[in-house]
Formats: C-alpha cells, sequence, structure tokens
C-alpha cells in the first residue's frame, strides 16, 4: 500500500478540514508585562502600560501577524493626522512608523492575509461631509505605505469586514448628505476596489459581521431618520442583500462580536441596557441574561481567549459575557474612562486601549492600558526544534515526554526527528531519530519502558514498527503489521501484548482484522475480527482489561458512513463482541475512562458524505452499565480533531480542535479549552491556549500540568510551538 506523508492539512482530509502550519513563538513577555506581575494578578485587572508617542482619538488599531499592533491616524489637538505607530507588547513601548500618505479619522484598517494592512476612506479636514475617496496599503517588511491604483467611494466611519473569498468588504458609513448605503470590494489579488451592491438601508455607526455560512449580518446603525432596528443578510453566493429579523430594538453605536458558537453577540448602543444573542441556524434574535451593569454611552466588545466576551463602555465601566451560562458579571472597570479610543486583542490574550477622548474632562489621550483577565492557566514553555503536525507524544517512565516524527510545519516535509521533553526544566532536547520518516503514526509506551512507533509510513507498501529505548536513547526496528493498515488505534493490554485494531487497508479497504504485538519475540499475531471495520475510531483499556472501541467510519466507493456501534475485545478469548450503540455517530473525537472506569466520549465530527453536511460535536457520551450510552452534558462549543486529557483531580480538559459548520464549507479553529467535571457531569469554560490549534497532542506530566503540543494553525499565526496547562 503506497502511503504518503501527512501533511497538516492530510491530518483532517478524513474529516474535510485543514490543519495549518507553525505559527510564530509568542510568550509571557509578549504580554507586556513580566511573568512575576502575571503570576501575580489574582483577579482580572487593568494596568497601565506606555503611551503613544502622539495623543488622539479616532484612529484605528490592528494587530499585525508579527504581534506587533499598528495604530494610524485619527485626531489630535483638533486636526485629523496622518501619522502612524507601532506597540511592541514585549517591551510595552511605542515607536513611530510612516506615515500614511493622507491625513485620516473615522477611516478602516484591515489586516490582509498577506500580512499587510488596508486603510481605507475617513476624514481628513476641510468641513462636514467632505470625506476621502482613497486607500492605501502598509507593508510591515518595510515600514511603507502605498496607495491602492483605484478607490473606493468617498465616505468616513464605514464598517469592514473580510469575507470568506478573502475580499474586503466596506459598507455604510457617513456621506456628503448623511449616512449611505454603498458598499465597496477590495481584491487583494487585484489590488483593485470595485462597487458591490447597495445595502438597502442607509446606514452609519452599525455593524457588520462575518458569519460562518459566508455572509455577513449588518445590525442598526444611524439613518437618515435615526437609529434604526432592522437588520441585513449580504449573500456571497448571489452578491445581494436582503432584510434579516429586526432586533426589536433600535441601536447605534453598539457593538456585534462573533462567538464560537457561530452565534452573534450585540450589546450597548443608544443607551440600551439589554444584549441580544443572533442565531444564523433559526434566524431569529434572543435577549441573553440580564446585563450587571447600565451602559448609557458606545461600547465596545473584545472576544478574549476563553471565550467569554470583555465589554466597556466610554464611562469605563466593564463586564464580561459568558456564553457558556448566558450571564454577565461585571469585572474591573478601566483605570480611565474613554471614547473612541481603538483597541486590539494581543497574542498574550491582554486586551490593548490606546489613546481617545477621557470622560471626565474631554481631553485627546495618548495613555494606553491593558486588559488582563487573569486566567493564567495557560503559558508558553519552551519551544520545539521543528514546529510539527502528525507526531507523537508520549510520556516516558522518567516523567519526560518523547515527541516524535510527524510532518514540518514549515517545509511540509515527513520527519525521522524526535525530541524529549523534561517537565522539570522545561526544556526540550533533541534524541536519536528514527530509522524512517513517520506521520500519521501511533505510538505506545510498553511494561518494559520502550516506545511502541507503529505506521506513519512514508512510500511504503507495509506498515512498519520500530522501538525506541530511553535508557540507550536508540532506535530498532521490530515486526511490521502482518496487514497494512492507516487510521488504526494501539492499546497496551494488561498481558503487556499491544492490540491494533481497524483502520483503512491496502486498496482502501477498511479492514476488519486486528493483531496482537508480543514484545517478548517482536513479533504481531492475528486475533478475534471486529464485526464493522472502521477508521478514525477511539479505544480505551477497560478496567476489566478488555478493549471497548467505539465510533469512527468507513466507505464504500464515495458513500461515507459514520458510524454509532461499540465493540469490544476480551483478550481471554481473543473475541470481539458488539456494545451499545452511541446516541450520535460520530468519528474523530476521544475518549478517556473517567469516575470509577466510566467510558466517555467527547465532541467528533458528524454528518453524511457530502462535505457541506459534515458537522462538529458539541455533545459527550458516558457509558452506563445500565442504559448503555447517556449523556455527558453539551459542551461550550463543538469540536473536532481537538484533544483531552484526564487531569488529577478527575476532570477531563478538553481544548483547541475545529468547529466543522453544517450546511457550509465554513471550518472555525479553536483555541478555546474547556473542562469535564465526572461527579456533576457538567462542563465550564477555561482559559484559551496562546494558540489556534487542531490535530495536537495533549500529554498529562508528572508536575500535574499538561504540555500541548505542536500544529499551530495558518489561520491563526501566532503562539508557541509547546504551551502548558496549569490546573
Amino acid at each position: 500500500m503506497k502511503r504518503l506523508a501527512i501533511l497538516p492539512s492530510l491530518l483532517l482530509a478524513l474529516s474535510s478540514v485543514a490543519c495549518g502550519p507553525d505559527a510564530p513563538v509568542a510568550s509571557d513577555a509578549a504580554s507586556g508585562v513580566t511573568g512575576a506581575q502575571r503570576s501575580a494578578l489574582g483577579t482580572p485587572q487593568w494596568h497601565s502600560t506606555g503611551s503613544l508617542l502622539t495623543a488622539r482619538s479616532n484612529s484605528r488599531a490592528t494587530r499585525l501577524a508579527s504581534g506587533q499592533v499598528l495604530i494610524t491616524g485619527g485626531t489630535g489637538a483638533g486636526v485629523p493626522l496622518s501619522s502612524a505607530e507601532l506597540y511592541t507588547p514585549a517591551t510595552g513601548t511605542w515607536t513611530a512608523t510612516a506615515a500614511m500618505t493622507s491625513l485620516r479619522s473615522g477611516h478602516t484598517s484591515t489586516l490582509l492575509s498577506n500580512g499587510k494592512v488596508l486603510v481605507a476612506n475617513g476624514y481628513a479636514g476641510g468641513g462636514a461631509g467632505v470625506y476621502l475617496a482613497s486607500a492605501e496599503l502598509y507593508t510591515p517588511t518595510t515600514g511603507t505605505w502605498t496607495s491602492t491604483p483605484t478607490s473606493p467611494r468617498a465616505r468616513s466611519e464605514g464598517r469592514d469586514v473580510v469575507l470568506a473569498s478573502g475580499k474586503v468588504m466596506i459598507t455604510g458609513g457617513a456621506g456628503a448628505i448623511g449616512s449611505i448605503a454603498l458598499v465597496d470590494l477590495y481584491d487583494p489579488s487585484t489590488n483593485a476596489w470595485t462597487a458591490g451592491p447597495g445595502m438597502l438601508a442607509n446606514r452609519a455607526r452599525h455593524t457588520a459581521t462575518l458569519l460562518p455560512s459566508g455572509k455577513v449580518l449588518v445590525t442598526g446603525g444611524v439613518g437618515r431618520l435615526g437609529a434604526m432596528a432592522t437588520t441585513e443578510l449580504y449573500d456571497p453566493a448571489t452578491n445581494s442583500w436582503s432584510y434579516g429579523p429586526s432586533m426589536g430594538q433600535s441601536r447605534s453605536y453598539h457593538a456585534a462580536t462573533l462567538l464560537p458558537s457561530g452565534k452573534v453577540l450585540v450589546a450597548g448602543g443608544n443607551g440600551s441596557l439589554t444584549a441580544q444573542l443572533y442565531d444564523p441556524a433559526t434566524n431569529t434574535w434572543a435577549n441573553t441574561g440580564a446585563m450587571a451593569q447600565t451602559h448609557w454611552n458606545t461600547t465596545t466588545t473584545v472576544l478574549l481567549r476563553s471565550g467569554k466576551v470583555l465589554l466597556f463602555d466610554s464611562d469605563g465601566l466593564a463586564e464580561l459575557y459568558d456564553p457558556a451560562t448566558d450571564t454577565w458579571s461585571a469585572t474591573a472597570s478601566l483605570l480611565l474612562g474613554r471614547s473612541s479610543a481603538p483597541v486590539a486583542l494581543l497574542a498574550s490574550g491582554q486586551v490593548l486601549v490606546a489613546g481617545g477622548i477621557d470622560s471626565v474632562a474631554y481631553n485627546t489621550q495618548a495613555s494606553a492600558e491593558l486588559y488582563d483577565a487573569a486566567q493564567l492557566t495557560w503559558s508558553a514553555t519552551a519551544p520545539l526544534a521543528t514546529n510539527r503536525c502528525g507526531h507523537t507524544a508520549t510520556a516516558l517512565g522518567s516523567g519526560e515526554v518523547l515527541v516524535a516524527g510527524g510532518t514540518d510545519s514549515v517545509t511540509y516535509d515527513t520527519l525521522t526527528s524526535v525530541e524529549r521533553y523534561d517537565p522539570v526544566t522545561r526544556t526540550w532536547t533533541t534524541v536519536a531519530s528514527m530509522t524512517e520518516p513517520r506521520s500519521g503514526h501511533v505510538a505506545v509506551r510498553l511494561a518494559n519502558g520502550q516506545v511502541l512507533v507503529v505506521g506513519g509510513n512514508l512510500y511504503s507498501t507495509g506498515t512498519t514498527a520500530e522501538l525506541y529505548d530511553p535508557a540507550t536513547n536508540t532506535w530498532t526496528a521490530t515486526g511490521s503489521l502482518l496487514t497494512a493498515r492507516s487510521g488504526f488505534t494501539l492499546t497496551v493490554l494488561a498481558t503487556g501484548q499491544v492490540l491494533a485494531a481497524g483502520g483503512r487497508g491496502d486498496g482502501g479497504i477498511f479492514t476488519t482484522s486486528t493483531e496482537l504485538y508480543n514484545p517478548a519475540t517482536g513479533t504481531w499475531s492475528a486475533t478475534g475480527n471486529l464485526f464493522t471495520g472502521r477508521i478514525n475510531h477511539s479505544a480505551v483499556l477497560l478496567s476489566d482489561g478488555r478493549v471497548h472501541i467505539a465510533g469512527g467510519y468507513y466507505m464504500v466507493n464515495t458513500t461515507l458512513t459514520r458510524l454509532k456501534s461499540t465493540e469490544t475485545y476480551s483478550p481471554f478469548s481473543g473475541t470481539w463482541s458488539t456494545s451499545g450503540n452511541l446516541a450520535t455517530a460520530r468519528s474523530s473525537f476521544t475518549m478517556h475512562l473517567v469516575g470509577t472506569g466510566t467510558p466517555l466520549v467527547v465532541g467528533g465530527l458528524s454528518g453524511s458524505s457530502m462535505l457541506t453536511s459534515h458537522y462538529s460535536l458539541a455533545t459527550a457520551e458516558k457509558f452506563q452499565p445500565v442504559g448503555g450510552w447517556v449523556s455527558a452534558g453539551t459542551m461550550t462549543a463543538p469540536r473536532h480533531a481537538h484533544a483531552s486529557a484526564v487531569l488529577p483531580s478527575g476532570a477531563v480538559l478538553v481544548a483547541g480542535g475545529t468547529n466543522k459548520i453544517g450546511g457550509s464549507t465554513t471550518s472555525l479553529y479553536q483555541s478555546s479549552a474547556e473542562v469535564y467535571e465526572p461527579a456533576t457531569n457538567t462542563w465550564s469554560a477555561t482559559a484559551s491556549m496562546l494558540a489556534t490549534r487542531s490535530g495536537f497532542t495533549l500529554t498529562p506530566l508528572s508536575t500535574g500540568e499538561v504540555l500541548a503540543v505542536g500544529c499551530t494553525n495558518v489561520v491563526s499565526p501566532e503562539g508557541p510551538s509547546a504551551e502548558l496547562y496549569s490546573p
């Protein structure tokens, strides 16, 4: 069987998603606060950081791929500005960069996929209603600006959104005689602007949000007759607008945030004391739980890495919305109430607010501050020598972790290289390489302390195996599987033997054969057959010595069948028996024993053969001796290709993965994490990882921490190649 190297994208191809390559390294130093300061923070709080070089309001902030924040234009000393500055989180300082080619205030600033920043429109002076019909590009690598050869139509305070196609859409804003409905589109591939279909209503001070479906939701704003409650939806498939459901109350100067669930949170505006959720699945609005505080002035919202939403107003009052519980709670107020201040979420998870007009003296400010949510449970550790995906991570008897093979996240080469992580010194050491490149392989630690690695072969008609000896730091070949296969599971039995089950064999056959590895002889022997061949399933060793496998899928020609069925292997008889079905067919999920030995399955991918029919699951199930598989609650976000680990407390940490939206081709890559408590059968959000990861590994350490390794995603190009969770 010819087997290709498993690239980050190929790791998830069977799940119809892609995992991205390497991302730049970030650390706690990248927060602008020292590690000692951060660890001392017991509660959420705001603290000062370096001041802007120029006091300004109504400027714009854009976080660059480097982690720096670009501040552009605005109004200072009563006149529009062309100057720009860069904030470096590691030092908490600002430096000047090249000025824009035009004075601009109230413009848009959009990060493009090529790393450049598009700045468009705005006000340059000249009296009311005199707005700019120009745009320019900032290149971070050279620190220079260039005008685009064509231009959008004149406006100020437009709302920008990056479409799934990569184009930038700017909607509405203020025109020469008031609010406008004009829409302009910028295509980075051609560096050109074109007029788009106009909205159905003139709007300024509205919001525009890209939905998981690729549509754009526009809400509220100020029209020619005042604030509006109406909404509109742009469909890129038809290049047209249609009215959406009314919010039921007028809003302008409000804020909108896309949640990990795919819903949109709208809050504030016009002295509104309520917040609402838009559900794209039902095309309906619903009120959230009551807000903790009254917000009469302009509101700003930021989605934090925890999955919560930080809201603050121009008076400095702040609170947090928790989508998991649909509740609001007060958090620390800003050091200074300020309006018209740009905001940026840093790679560290902190929130930067800079400049603006203070709410007491109404002076234009240069001061800046950072919000720290104090959820300091993830921290960067030393980076891998080679960032990778499709690797294995195995806890050794010494407490170290062996990370082997995978696909290089930069070159996409299949790797032979191996690294060992020491949780005491928090350092990596490159050790002896495997005898051949492997990606998408499986590894287990044997009773003798050696590590058995199987599969993931590059251009091979067989499924080979090798052994790593930690004592001698050497690799030696051992027996190959009798049947070539990929996507199988390995389980170490109480006898010390290793059971290989399922997978896709030579010629695309979903094999029912299973095999046993004998460490004493280094050979494989056939054992009982599965009732159903399957791939991307999960397996767990039960407390009575049997092996339980669940879910997965198989294909016949192009027809994919996702499985609910489960089977149990008895090492005493060498046979398989069917067990009760899962409530939901799923693959690409995780399974652990919790409590007194109860199997728990978490998340996964469901749906039929059609790509648009695939969807990630938020549900979990557990097996009861009486009653079979029952609900184990619902996670705060759907996810598959995630990782999970049992914590010392017995709770289960689940992190990362991908949320494939059903009915579309959209996949949302995750950094969020949550914890399952077996005693209460409940889920709760915990701090998000520093990087977006899908198809990565989580390994419990002897220190009680959990090590996350690899698979940082191109959609979120920041964060360390490895990080630690400290429960």
